[in-house]
């Protein structure tokens, strides 16, 4: 009766997709793991650059920051601090290459850091 069901809802071509899925489950399944781990190396490694520049401000400046006067050297961050060769924000699905350019847009992005940097700014 349920594979009745199932065969009704899914039609000929989703059974043969299923039948694909469940032949090649080890496979398929792997290589989400596989990508999961990628994405999260990935997320680890942007956490690790923006709390580290995060850290620089505090132990620099103090309570008394502003962040418009305040330069930082994006390079020697990502050089020091980076230890793989992608980043991912949080809800990224595909990870960019670590760059300047990358991270910055990221950061634009990202309603955590624009967060965190809010609380530093005043002094919370």
């Amino acid at each position: 009766m349920l594979k009745f069901f199932v065969s009704y809802i899914l039609g000929p071509f989703g059974l043969k997709i299923l039948d694909f899925y469940i032949h090649n489950s080890a496979i398929i399944n792997s290589i989400v793991f596989l990508y999961g781990v990628f994405l999260a190396i990935s997320h680890a490694n942007y956490k690790r650059i923006t709390n580290k520049w995060i850290q620089t401000i505090k132990n620099d400046q103090g309570k008394q920051i502003k962040i418009k006067n305040y330069k930082i050297n994006w390079e020697k961050e990502i050089k020091e601090n980076s230890n793989f060769p992608f980043i991912s924000a949080g809800s990224s699905l595909v990870p960019k290459r670590t760059s300047v350019e990358n991270l910055t847009e990221l950061l634009a992005k990202d309603k955590t850091w624009q967060k965190k940097l809010a609380e530093i700014t005043t002094g919370e």
